[in-house]
């Protein structure tokens, strides 16, 4: 495992793209045809197959278009150990295709336990029993409120792995807290992407970013080209593209070193570009494939074209 942003910024170039694919799995969005097969068969191990299996047709559409992929924990704890499954052997398909994984997780709490989300995200190794740990994913995002020593441990347990620390969320109440001014003159925000800036100091890689990068909400243009000034070597992880109605202006002004910076992240835009009831049948795959890879292309060229050069 390289050096995280060196790696993604790698494969950035190489499949001139921007875009990083949610995988958030819903099952009442599904085809039809999937749908029926749970209520056919309500099984544990029918619905481990179910999610696993769009996810795969998914991953298979839009891994050209993609920089990496970021599955959202939360989708796959809500089915319980259906759902953990599900997650495990994607993270591993993930990896058997050389695909980045960028988990959504936004773990912390103190140093203990931030050490043990650590090393269950993104330690190499079964703490127990040394085997190759099949959860370890690429990046996680965490919740940096704890400080430093909160955030120490996950740099401790995988030096070469990515952490993306949330600064500036994209949900309409986070300037609740996000936008309050301290004492110093600052915003919240704002502090936050100077502490994961300073983070970041000992890791920064060839291309001029390092291995803590911040999550900045796309729909909060005017906040990304602070935050980019506040952070120069923090790679942006910028959700709200599309259902959210992010916009493609604040991945421009948060682009950075050469437009490699900052990065737009899609889940239900690119994952269920169709209703529920429009694809059934055991054609089911292919139509999911088609209008996911088209999804994902319009995305990478809207993206590309709102870029400078």
């Amino acid at each position: 495992m390289s050096h995280f942003a060196d790696r993604w910024i790698g494969r950035a170039l190489r499949v001139r793209s921007r875009v990083v694919v949610g995988l958030d799995p819903e099952v009442e969005r599904f085809p039809a045809q999937l749908r029926q097969r749970l209520k056919d068969e309500p099984t544990e191990e029918r619905l481990e197959e179910t999610l696993f299996e769009f996810n795969r047709a998914v991953i298979e559409a839009s891994a050209g278009e993609a920089v990496g992929f970021k599955p959202q924990v939360a989708f796959y704890e809500q089915y319980g150990t259906a759902g953990h499954v599900a997650l495990r052997r994607t993270i591993m398909l993930l990896r058997d295709m050389g695909l980045p994984i960028l988990l959504d997780g936004k773990r912390n709490d103190v140093a203990h336990t931030a050490r043990a989300y650590g090393i269950a995200w993104l330690g190499r190794e079964h703490p127990v029993f040394g085997t190759p740990n099949p959860w370890r994913a690429d990046a996680l995002t965490i919740n940096g409120y704890l400080g430093r020593d909160g955030v120490a441990p996950f740099q401790e347990v995988n030096r070469e792995a990515g952490l993306f620390v949330l600064a500036k969320t994209s949900n309409p109440s986070s300037g609740e807290l996000q936008d309050l001014a301290l004492a110093s003159g600052e915003t919240v925000a704002e502090r936050m992407a100077l502490l994961a800036e300073s983070w970041g100091e000992g890791t920064i890689g060839t291309h001029g970013f390092g291995n803590v990068g911040i999550v900045v909400g796309a729909t909060y243009p005017a906040h990304a080209g602070r935050l980019r000034e506040l952070a120069p070597h923090a790679l942006f992880l910028m959700p709200g593209i599309g259902a959210q109605g992010g916009s493609l202006e604040a991945v421009t002004r948060a682009a950075g070193f050469n437009g490699v910076g900052a990065y737009a992240a899609a889940s239900r835009g690119v994952m269920y570009p169709f209703k529920p009831g429009e694809i059934s049948g055991p054609g089911w795959r292919g139509e999911v494939m088609t209008r996911v890879a088209a999804a994902a292309k319009a995305l990478r060229e809207a993206v590309n074209g709102a870029l400078p050069g």
